[in-house]
């Protein structure tokens, strides 16, 4: 996985400014594990991360979301 070019997405940048680069990084790798990804390639990948994030709840539910919504925006398919 290459992590830099994960944290400059648009979706983990929105991490970023909260968690800052080192702890998004581990909590990026960590909820890919979690869903069985290595890297976020397309928009439902995009919407899968969101949905692991809204899950976790608190400040990552509000995140998550705004993923998901990104993601639908961009072509996810709603399951």
């Amino acid at each position: 996985m290459n992590m830099s070019a994960l944290l400059s997405d648009p979706s983990i940048n929105k991490l970023v400014r909260i968690y800052g680069a080192e702890r998004t990084a581990a909590l990026v790798r960590d909820t890919l594990h979690e869903i069985g990804l290595d890297t976020i390639r397309s928009a439902d990948d995009r919407m899968a991360f969101g949905r692991a994030l809204i899950k976790k709840g608190g400040l990552l539910e509000a995140i998550g979301r705004a993923i998901r919504v990104q993601a639908l925006l961009h072509g996810a398919r709603e399951d």
